[in-house]
């Protein structure tokens, strides 16, 4: 944030928060300094208290990125909280400068930084380092009014008493050329022990309905973990600081290989701030195994999880009914899940009983089997906009939607819209099949979509493809353009049994695509498939941040030797 009016701004949001206070205890006079550090622990542990989360922290925490406006305290507290389980040497702190004090792309200082909670040491052979490239760095002499550094000081005091820090200030003026340069520096200073705390504020000065779509421009580029993907957002729309989200991504993809999990994003309206001119919040955890990620689950955000292809039968079936195989499958799938609702594709007609006179290519299930692994792994709905749901005909499809339902299984159809409360599912299908009949859609004739009756975020699970590919073609650019016009804010793609490796922004981070999932239980080994998982979270204001979890090919884990 800079400038008067942004200032001023800050100072009275922070003063309505209750958490810049003077010198005396009181709150500030108009000759106070706004910026000056908290002196009341109280408001500060009553964000810790509040935030106390209800699991366990995985212990491989790498970096976090944290609000700087001590309004949305609690959500600095969630950010500290996700860490907490790790054992820290060293914190780097990366934070704007504010008031244009650094005349070079970074500043630093040497000197020990003042919190409420007593001093944090400076980690000067760090410092010193730097200090070094004399052409990138300045050393300042104090930073005691740059907020970005002093309004986490107080949380890395907290959390990690004994840690000496590197502050790091990024200037507005710095060029990806310097980003990238002191990346390169940084490098050497860190090891296992460091934590890197992005201190970050994210849309600046937008009204509430620009700042929701910047975010989701923003959570599209946190997704892909790509630095380079940091360049064209705009600073302060998007983000106050663009050189420290760069160096944090940078520095968690060629360091730590370490994946973001998005933990909040919120707005100035949320703590009472007028929604004209609004700042965003975005809390994100980096994790070097994405399953650590899931454990991260708060009040006021809707979480669920995609999975691939579904054939709970054929080649499945000694696995699904050998009580040693089942359970690693099982505790397989939940230490990814942790019981996370799933969303599935199931490839194929279910059924109370066995048929007989069938063919391999008629993928047919039943209760008996399939019941027991939908309820285990907490299946919530279910895809039938497929090429193999129709394998048996209308009858067969009936029959399926109604043995899900009992099951307490949403069964989801072509071009049909499911309400799951904080968001709505559109099913749609483009592979012919058997007796797949209209349960097909044209991918020229997608204007309907943008008529249907669906309050956003809209998102699509969508077969379609080529198999054994894991990325689009054009055809699938071409349907995922006509969706995004539409209104389809994510695109989730099932059928070519390859799982794609990465989320990629589309329309400019308005939304986003996986082309495929791959194949979650379906009887192929690998190489021929693959699997992932795509975890969702939407908040409160209906942004959406999505992000992998890599799975194991469960079929050839569940055979023998």
């Amino acid at each position: 944030m800079t400038g008067v009016a942004g200032r001023a701004k800050a100072a009275v949001w922070l003063v309505l928060a209750g958490l810049w206070l003077g010198p005396s205890g009181g709150t500030l006079h108009a000759a106070d300094n706004p910026y000056l550090p908290a002196q009341d622990p109280a408001p500060i542990l009553a964000a810790i208290a509040k935030e106390t989360p209800a699991f366990a922290p995985p212990a491989g925490v790498t970096g976090i990125s944290v609000p700087h406006h001590l309004l949305a305290a609690d959500l600095i507290a969630r950010g500290f909280w996700a860490a907490s389980a790790g054992h820290y040497r060293t914190i780097l702190l990366v934070s704007p400068d504010h008031f244009h004090k650094v005349s070079k792309a970074f500043g630093t200082t040497r000197e020990n930084l003042k919190s409420v909670f007593g001093t944090v040491a400076s980690d000067t052979a760090g410092v010193n380092a730097l200090a070094v490239r004399s052409d990138l760095v300045e050393v300042l002499p104090t930073l005691a009014t740059e907020h970005g550094v002093m309004a986490e000081a107080p949380f890395i005091k907290h959390f990690f008493p004994n840690a000496t820090v590197i502050p790091l200030l990024g200037s507005v003026n710095a060029t990806e050329a310097d980003w990238r340069a002191m990346t390169e520096a940084l490098k050497p200073l860190i090891g296992p022990d460091t934590l890197v705390v992005q201190s970050t504020d994210y849309s600046h000065y937008r009204p509430m309905p620009e700042a929701m779509a910047r975010d989701q421009e923003t959570l599209a580029m946190i997704a892909t973990g790509d630095p380079a993907q940091v360049a064209p957002l705009l600073q302060p729309e998007h983000m106050d600081s663009k050189a420290a989200q760069f160096i944090q991504l940078a520095l968690q993809r060629e360091v730590f290989d370490a994946h973001p999990v998005v933990l909040a994003n919120g707005n100035s309206v949320e703590y009472g701030t007028g929604p004209g001119s609004t700042t965003s919040y975005v809390v994100t955890a980096f994790v070097r195994d994405a399953a650590d990620g899931t454990v991260f689950d708060y009040p006021g955000q809707t979480r669920m999880i995609f999975g691939g292809d579904v054939l709970l039968g054929r080649y499945f079936l000694p696995a699904l009914r050998d009580p040693a195989a089942w359970t690693m499958i099982r505790d397989t799938v939940l230490a990814a899940t942790r019981r996370t609702p799933l969303i599935v594709n199931l490839e194929g007609v279910l059924l109370d009983g066995p048929v007989t006179g069938v063919d391999f290519s008629t993928h047919v299930m039943v209760t008996d089997d399939a019941a027991p692994v939908l309820a285990a792994l907490n299946v919530k709905a279910a895809s039938l906009a497929n090429n193999h749901a129709n394998d048996l005909g209308a009858e067969g499809r009936v029959e399926t939607v109604k043995l899900l339902t009992g099951l307490g299984v949403a069964p989801m159809q072509h071009g049909t819209v499911t309400d799951f409360g904080a968001f709505r599912l559109l099913a749609l299908n483009f592979v012919s099949g058997k007796f797949v009949g209209d349960a097909i859609g044209d991918p020229d004739d997608l204007d309907w979509v943008c008529g249907l009756t669906a309050a956003p975020p809209l998102i699509a699970f969508v077969h379609w493809g080529t198999e054994y590919t894991s990325s689009a073609g054009d055809k699938e650019r071409a349907i995922a353009e006509r969706l995004v016009r539409c209104g389809v804010a994510l695109i989730v793609g099932a059928h070519s049994h390859q799982a794609s490796a990465a989320i990629a922004p589309f329309a400019g981070g308005q939304a986003q695509m996986l082309y495929s999932l791959g194949n979650f239980l379906f009887d192929q080994s690998a190489p021929r498939g693959s699997g992932t998982l795509l975890e969702m979270r939407v908040f409160k204001q209906g942004t959406i941040a999505a992000r992998l979890i890599p799975i194991a090919n469960l079929f050839e884990l569940s055979k023998p030797g």
